[in-house]
């Protein structure tokens, strides 16, 4: 039970308790212990609206598959079958990014789809930087026997992650390479 579901309880609880004040006399037991009650639940009310409700986690999604979300979300578990079928009978677009996520088990793609519920947020976009020979920019050495020398490596995921295009760019044409996002 939420924290707001039992204030709500509560709360009907003194609502009925001050309608049973009417049918007793003032100075009846009845009247007393009515009046007790709610004194006890105002204090339980209080208490619980004092008490920090967990919030749910959200989870972090590429731009795609928050699109994907908006568009299907009202018949999420339908639209989820459908995805996976078209992906089972290799019907599915193999260029949309959504099919590509949705067939890796390391992206926790139910979960994470039904999560969503809760809140999402989307993940930033990513740049990386490739030269010529497709090797990935990491960064600049800067000792004094190399100043300015250029790390590369192999994968994408070696690669130095830019939030901003615009500097992507300008390290792509320090390094005569491109840009690429990830």
């Amino acid at each position: 039970m939420k924290v707001s579901e039992a204030i709500e309880i509560l709360e009907s609880k003194v609502l009925r308790s001050e309608e049973n004040l009417k049918h007793f006399p003032k100075e009846s037991q009845g009247y007393a212990a009515n009046e007790a009650r709610i004194i006890a639940y105002n204090i339980a009310i209080n208490t619980l609206q004092q008490l920090d409700e967990p919030q749910a986690e959200k989870v972090e999604v590429p731009d795609y598959v928050a699109e994907w979300y908006e568009v299907n979300k009202g018949n999420l578990e339908f639209n989820i079958a459908s995805a996976f079928h078209r992906i089972g009978r290799n019907t599915h677009n193999p260029q949309h990014s959504i099919y590509e996520w949705l067939n890796d088990s390391n992206n926790e793609p139910m979960q994470t789809l039904f999560k969503m519920k809760d809140g999402y947020t989307v993940k930033p976009k990513r740049w990386v930087v490739v030269n010529k020979k497709g090797r990935y920019f990491m960064h600049f050495n800067s000792d004094a026997e190399h100043p300015f020398e250029k790390v590369f490596g192999f994968d994408a995921s070696d690669g130095y992650p830019f939030t901003n295009r615009a500097k992507a760019e300008a390290v792509a044409t320090l390094v005569d390479g491109s840009v690429e996002e990830v």
